[in-house]
Order: C-alpha cells, then structure tokens, then sequence
C-alpha cells in the first residue's frame, strides 16, 4: 500500500504552517504519515479529524517526532477536513488542512 508523507514546517515569525502537501489524495488502507518541525526543531503536534466520522480508526492523535495513520479499509469517499496543532513554549498553533478520500 501507498505511505504518503505530509511534512509540515513552522516559519517565520507569523509562524505560518507550510506544507509539501496540503491537501492528500489517499485511497482505502494507504497511509499517511505526519511530520512537523519549527525552525529545525521538532515540536510536539497532534492531529485529529474535523468529521463526524473519522476515515481513520482514531479521531486524533499526538506525537513527537510523526504521526501515522492508515485509512480505514471501510471508509466512506469523500473531504475530511482535519487539524494540526503544535505547540510553541506557552502557545498553541494552529492550522486546518485536508485528506479527500477516493473512491474504490
């Protein structure tokens, strides 16, 4: 199965979320792997999905260094708007891409 990787970066003093994809085009048991660094640091971050029905078998996540998740064999086609938050001394960061589900 495909392993796509979302590599999310922190800049700037605006500290403004970039990613190398913000939107991810998964298929049913692909997997998506999440990493996040600020100034080449990396930050304690979590995910979780904005849906009322997660494509994923969790509706958030938190981690160091990645997260992983792998797209539910049963999950529904469509846009899943989920969230990154990391954070930074005493704030939070925020931002909200999206996963769109394909169709089988």
């Amino acid at each position: 199965m495909t392993e796509h990787e979302v590599n999310i970066m922190i800049v700037g003093r605006t500290k403004k979320f970039k990613y190398n994809q913000h939107c991810v085009h998964v298929g049913r048991g692909e997997t998506i792997k999440w990493t996040l660094k600020k100034d080449k640091k990396e930050l304690a971050f979590a995910i979780f999905v904005k849906a009322s029905v997660s494509p994923f078998d969790w509706s958030s996540a938190q981690g160091r260094t990645e997260i992983v998740g792998t797209v539910r064999k049963d999950a529904d086609p469509g846009y899943y708007p989920y969230g990154v938050c990391a954070v930074d001394g005493a704030e939070l960061l925020l931002d909200d891409p999206e996963i769109i589900v394909r169709r089988p």
